[in-house]
């Protein structure tokens, strides 16, 4: 609280009482800036006006503006004092922080009749106002005529409000819990992965290893019987030279044959 614009009305409440306490409510109701009243409504000089009929009722407004909405103010419009414009256009802030914290989606026609305005063009200032004061971060839908909320801000809770509180928490940490399996699912499947393919990709180098050894003796193999191709041994040559020269003989002596028996 210390350094927050509400944090002047409660160190001043520490020492304020009865009319003077009554004004200092309605300077903090009707600040800009301050958005939250738990603590001051906690202050027992701010508690005490409980003791008066006339600053109950402004004890009771301030009430409204801790933990309720627009329609509860207009509920109880007879029993409690009259607004100022400053002091409805707060609560209608901060009844779109409370439709904001229950609800991502809101509907325009929702949002009008919560904060009691006629048309669009004075919704959409609202809106704007909200998200320029950093209580919403969102978007307004114009094709489907909705607020789509990011986030909000805080609001002050009650004792009541805690069970609802502890059930959001509740489901937001299943709902964290579930994302964080799934992560750690990715992760094994992701090393699982990376683990075949390693073992394939080792299994592959083997292979080409081997195959490289196995052309490497093939080469050698070739170059020991000449240069690069088959050669026919010195026998070879030989016998080929004597068939040769048989044929030659063959071919003159048949030549001579007709003429031997001459004189």
């Amino acid at each position: 609280m210390e350094g927050s614009p509400l944090s002047q009305f409660v160190i001043l409440a520490q020492t304020t009482q009865g009319r003077a306490c009554e004004a200092l409510v309605r300077q903090a109701l009707d600040l800009s800036g301050v958005f939250v009243f738990g603590e001051l409504l906690d202050c027992p000089n701010v508690q005490a006006l409980a003791s008066d009929a006339e600053s109950r009722q402004l004890l009771e407004l301030l009430r409204i503006f801790a933990y309720g909405t627009y329609p509860d103010y207009l509920e109880r419009h007879a029993e409690l004092p009259e607004l100022t414009p400053a002091q409805r256009k707060k609560l209608q802030l901060l009844t779109i922080v409370s439709l904001a914290t229950k609800d991502k989606l809101i509907k325009f026609s929702v949002l009008q009749d919560a904060l009691g305005v006629s048309g669009p063009r004075e919704l959409e200032d609202i809106i704007i106002e909200a998200v320029y004061l950093n209580l919403i971060v969102g978007k307004m839908d114009q094709e489907n005529q909705c607020l789509e909320v990011e986030s909000c801000s805080c609001r002050d809770c009650r004792d009541e409000d805690v069970d609802f509180i502890i059930n959001t928490l509740s489901t937001w940490e299943e709902s964290a819990q579930k994302m964080l399996d799934a992560l750690d699912g990715m992760v094994q499947y992701s090393q699982d992965q990376f683990e075949k393919q390693k073992a394939s990709r080792e299994e592959l180098d083997q292979r080409i290893l081997l195959t490289r050894e196995i052309l490497k003796e093939g080469d050698v193999g070739v170059k020991t019987n000449g240069d690069g191709g088959c050669t026919r041994m010195s026998t070879d040559d030989a016998n080929e030279e004597l068939r040769r020269a048989k044929s030659i003989r063959g071919r003159w002596l048949g030549g001579l044959g007709p003429s031997r028996g001459k004189p």
